[in-house]
């Protein structure tokens, strides 16, 4: 049991930072790149990633890198989230009706309300989500290092591994943009607690603009860039300045924030599996649309980095939508109890270990 819940806290450590470097080697290497080693689910640590670098500042470590171009990424990514909905409708029951909203619109936790609503469907005894979940990696043997959190049935074992493949494509999409997740994540949280306060909107599914008479955000793009604007305090939970320069930030740790905010505004009752899919599904909308009409122009020849020679509002909000994606992901993992970085970081390793393998028929391994 020791051995088991060391092996738990070891994962809960897993940062933005390792699990980031994981993602973008493993799509290295089914690039055709020089294979880099890849973190340790057990013990993450960072890794060397030879792939084109996200500054100017960082070390060119693979000027012969095959080039990542953003909207084949965002292609990718949106593929990889197709593969999430058909997992959920092939093997997840349709939402519970026990969280829909409660009669004359009263708050959670009027009335003892609250517990109709969990943080999460894995803390619903008797569940999908919550049946034959094991302390160990789920439904495999206590001594195989694979980690995850989703346990028992494959139907869950699938779901949880398209989740996987999801967080891995974000990683790799951002990478390809020249941004860094963590800092979008953290920065959209905030800019998310001042587009929805909690005094205006809890218990309420409006959209942000119904508040726009008391936070001054409107639907227009300029009126929430975060570009050359300093974070106000507590907007998304926490010191955000600190914690985009904190290293170590564990995933598990902005999955808490992302879940506080949620319950801060009584927003579980909403928070089931399909609506937040769906959610999600149209935020990958947003995200595509900042790449459509413009081309496939970016090719080994020109072999820009990222998003060069974009306005910075614009790399900002394609910053801005990796992220609403990513917080979605994230809270759906959260709601249904699964371990999104240990998932990942098994997708990675996966992807990296079938690269490895010949392939004799020429298929091609990502789609594997």
């Amino acid at each position: 049991m020791t051995s088991v819940m060391s092996h738990m806290s070891q994962l809960r450590m897993i940062t933005f930072q390792s699990l980031s470097e994981a993602a973008v080697s493993s799509r290295c290497v089914l690039a055709g790149a020089p294979a880099a080693a890849l973190a340790d689910e057990a013990a993450p640590s960072p890794v060397s990633v030879a792939c084109p670098p996200q500054s100017p500042d960082a070390p060119a470590a693979a000027a012969t890198s095959p080039p990542f171009l953003p909207r084949e990424e965002v292609l990718r990514l949106g593929s990889d989230v197709g593969r999430l909905c058909a997992a959920l409708l092939e093997h997840a029951p349709p939402d519970p009706p026990g969280r829909s909203p409660l009669p004359g619109g009263g708050a959670e936790g009027e009335g003892g309300t609250a517990s109709l609503f969990p943080a999460t469907l894995a803390d619903v005894p008797g569940s999908f989500w919550a049946d034959g979940r094991l302390p160990g990696p789920g439904g495999r043997p206590e001594s195989d290092p694979t980690p995850t959190a989703a346990a028992g049935t494959p139907g869950r074992r699938a779901i949880a591994r398209a989740m996987g493949a999801a967080f891995v494509g974000l990683f790799v999409t951002a990478h390809t943009c020249g941004l860094d997740l963590r800092t979008c994540v953290l920065k959209k949280l905030e800019l998310n607690g001042r587009k929805y306060p909690v005094e205006l909107c809890r218990g309420k599914s409006d959209k942000y603009t119904e508040y726009t008479n008391e936070t001054g955000i409107t639907a227009e793009i300029r009126s929430q860039s975060t570009v050359g604007k300093k974070s106000s305090a507590g907007g998304g939970g926490g010191d955000i300045v600190a914690d985009v320069a904190d290293p170590s930030l564990t995933v598990s740790g902005v999955t808490s924030r992302i879940r506080r905010f949620a319950t801060d505004r009584s927003w579980n009752r909403y928070h089931t599996p399909r609506n937040i899919v769906l959610a999600m599904m149209g935020e990958v909308g947003e995200l595509a649309e900042c790449f459509q009409w413009r081309g496939d122009d970016q090719g080994p020849s020109a072999a820009p980095v990222g998003l060069e020679g974009w306005p910075a509002e614009e790399v900002d909000h394609v910053g801005q939508e990796l992220a609403d994606v990513s917080i979605y992901l994230m809270r759906l993992a959260d709601v249904c109890g699964i371990d999104l970085a240990s998932e990942a970081m098994a997708e990675a390793k996966a992807m990296a270990d079938s690269a490895a393998v010949e392939d004799t028929d020429g298929k091609e391994l990502y789609d594997t």
